[in-house]
C-alpha cells in the first residue's frame, strides 16, 4: 500500500530546489523548403508564416519553389522595381512566449536571374523598420550568395520580432529573387527567481486542503498564486498570498481551499517577481475523500484492458478519460448491474496515471486511475 500511495503520489510531496536556470541558444528558421511556416528550436518562440507585402507574386503561384543550388528549395518571387521601394520586401516574425532574449544573428540566403533586383536591405521591427541595419549587392547571379548579419539585441521582451528584406534595382519586370535558409539566432535568457523554496506541501481535511511552504530567503518578491488543476492541463488561480519581499531567514506560508475538488486535485505555485516574472513550483495532488455517491475504480492499479467503475447515478455517455498528459483516450463501454459501468479502451492503455472525469450536474468529479 506504501508504494502505491507514493506511486499515485497521494498525501502531500516535499521539494527542495531554488530557480537558477542556464542560458540556451536557439534558432527560428524559416526554410523555404515548399512551405512559408517557420520552425524553432526552443518552444518560447513562435513563428508565423512568411509573407511577402507589396503586391502580388507574379512570377506564377506562391506556391512555386525552385531546385537547382538551394538547400532543399527556395521560394521565388517577382517582380521587383528598379527604384528603392518600402512597400515591397519579404517579412519574417516570431512572438515571444514568456522569457526574454537575446538576438546575435541573422542570416539568410538569395540568389538572382540576371535580370532580378541586385540590391538588398535588411530592417527590423525595433526601430519600427525604419534605418537598414545591412545592405549589400548580389553581385554573382544563378547561385546562392549567404549573408550572416551580426546584430546585438539584449534583454528583449517584445512579444513579436520582425525582420524584413528589401530588393529593388531589378532591370526587368520578369527578374526573378529566391528566398532560402531565413535564420534568427539568439540565446533564451534564464530567469533566475530571488527566492529559494525548501517545501511545499498539502494535506486534505474532510472539507478542505491545506497548502504550506516554506522559503529560506527572498529578495524582491512580490506574491505566490495558487493554482489548482483537474487533470495535469488546465490551471485555475483560486488564490494569493503576499510574498515577504525582502527577507534573510527562513519564512512559512498556508493557503486553504476551502472547496476543494473531489478526489485527485493538483496544486501549484506560480512564484512571482515584482517585475512581474515567474516561475512555478513542482506540481504536487492532494486526494480528498470522496462522497459515497463518488465514483471508484476497482481494482486500482487497473488493468490495460478493462476499467471497472462504480457508484451511484454513473452516465457513460458524460465520462471522459485522459492521460495524465491530457490526451483524450478512446474507449467504449458496457453496464455492470445498476451500479457499475466497464470502460474498455480501443487500444491497451500503455502504463501511467490517468484522469477519469464525469460531468455532473453539480460540476465535474474526478477519478485517478493507475495502470501498471
Amino acid at each position: 500500500m506504501e508504494s502505491l500511495m507514493r506511486i499515485l503520489g497521494i498525501g502531500f510531496l516535499l521539494v527542495f530546489f531554488s530557480f537558477k536556470c542556464i542560458a540556451q541558444p536557439f534558432q527560428v528558421k524559416w526554410t523555404m523548403d515548399y512551405t512559408q511556416a517557420g520552425v524553432s528550436s526552443d518552444a518560447n518562440f513562435t513563428p508565423t508564416n512568411a509573407v511577402l507585402a507589396g503586391g502580388a507574386n507574379d512570377f506564377t503561384l506562391p506556391t512555386v519553389y525552385s531546385q537547382g543550388g538551394s538547400i532543399g528549395a527556395g521560394y521565388i518571387i517577382r517582380p521587383w522595381s528598379l527604384a528603392s521601394s518600402k512597400s515591397r520586401y519579404m517579412e519574417f516574425t516570431f512572438t515571444a512566449n514568456s522569457f526574454k532574449y537575446n538576438i546575435s544573428s541573422i542570416s539568410f540566403r538569395l540568389r538572382r536571374s540576371p535580370s532580378g533586383p541586385d540590391i538588398i536591405r535588411l530592417r527590423t521591427s525595433m526601430d519600427g523598420f525604419s534605418t537598414d541595419i545591412n545592405s549589400a549587392n548580389i553581385t554573382n547571379f544563378n547561385v546562392f550568395n549567404s549573408y550572416s548579419i551580426p546584430v546585438h539585441f539584449a534583454n528583449l521582451s517584445e512579444n513579436t520580432f520582425s525582420i524584413r528584406i528589401y530588393a529593388h534595382n531589378a532591370p526587368s519586370i520578369h527578374g526573378v529573387l529566391w528566398f532560402d535558409e531565413i535564420t534568427i539566432n539568439g540565446i533564451v535568457l534564464p530567469i533566475v527567481l530571488p527566492l529559494e523554496l525548501t517545501y511545499f506541501k498539502g494535506e486534505a481535511s474532510e472539507r478542505a486542503v491545506n497548502l504550506s511552504w516554506e522559503t529560506a530567503w527572498e529578495k524582491n518578491t512580490d506574491e505566490f498564486r495558487v493554482e489548482r488543476s483537474s487533470d495535469l492541463v488546465n490551471f485555475e488561480q483560486i488564490g494569493s498570498v503576499n510574498a515577504a519581499g525582502e527577507n534573510s531567514s527562513r519564512k512559512g506560508y498556508h493557503f486553504t481551499d476551502n472547496l476543494p475538488l473531489s478526489g485527485a486535485g493538483y496544486y501549484r505555485l506560480r512564484l512571482m517577481d515584482q517585475d512581474q516574472s515567474y516561475s512555478f513550483s513542482e506540481t504536487i495532488d492532494i486526494s480528498t475523500p470522496e462522497t459515497t455517491d463518488a465514483m471508484q475504480v476497482e481494482p486500482n492499479p487497473a488493468s490495460p484492458e478493462k476499467i471497472i467503475i462504480s457508484g451511484k447515478n454513473i452516465n457513460p455517455e458524460l465520462l471522459s478519460l485522459n492521460s495524465s498528459t491530457g490526451n483524450a483516450i478512446n474507449f467504449k463501454w458496457v453496464k455492470n448491474g445498476a451500479n457499475s459501468v466497464i470502460l474498455l479502451p480501443i487500444h491497451a492503455l500503455q502504463p501511467g496515471i490517468y484522469i477519469l472525469t464525469s460531468r455532473r450536474n453539480i460540476g465535474k468529479e474526478h477519478v485517478k486511475i493507475l495502470v501498471r
